[in-house]
């Protein structure tokens, strides 16, 4: 992000190459830590808005299945317009939580985006002298068009698809313990 440091030259990529330099393994990892050490209140809120999305999804489930054994029980004191009203509030909570979700993981990876797109930048100019003039300029714009692009989609989807994944994994493997 402009204004912070720049991430430190990975020593392992070429300085004599015809192409821009790709960085090692070790080096992505660590840029991943750290663009979400910078986003960690923002992941964290997407985080809880998911979780209370997960927990909506369960009322309605949970209220069905107890109208069911009331049902297979004889019971003769259903309930019917209580359970309805409280499987449509939830159905209502539901619906703005995923709203938020979707919301809240959108704007975190556009604003991871929007560092990845800078920290590029920052880190295209501080090449050693004559890298980016060997590479030329059809590998410098096709890292930042075709690259970025893909890794644009990953920003906007994947990110936030697999924060909600993992918290509905989790809750809805507590939830049925």
């Amino acid at each position: 992000m402009i204004g912070l440091a720049p991430p430190e030259y990975d020593p392992a990529a070429p300085t004599t190459a015809e192409t821009l330099p790709v960085g090692a393994s070790a080096t992505v990892r660590a840029y991943v830590r750290e663009l979400f050490r910078r986003h960690r209140k923002a992941f964290a809120l997407l985080i809880a808005v998911n979780t209370l999305a997960v927990i909506a999804s369960m009322a309605g489930p949970y209220l069905l299945g107890d109208l069911v054994e009331k049902v297979s029980a004889d019971a003769r004191d259903l309930h019917l317009e209580r359970t309805i009203a409280l499987f449509a509030l939830a159905l209502l909570v539901q619906a703005f939580f995923v709203r938020e979700v979707r919301l809240r993981g959108a704007m975190l990876g556009e604003r991871m985006l929007a560092d990845l797109r800078e920290d590029f930048l920052v880190r295209s100019v501080g090449l050693p002298p004559g890298v980016l003039e060997r590479a030329g300029t059809g590998d410098l714009l096709s890292r930042i068009t075709t690259d970025i692009d893909r890794l644009a989609n990953a920003m906007r989807e994947a990110v936030p698809q697999l924060a909600i994944g993992v918290v509905w994994v989790v809750l809805l493997s507590a939830g049925s313990s």
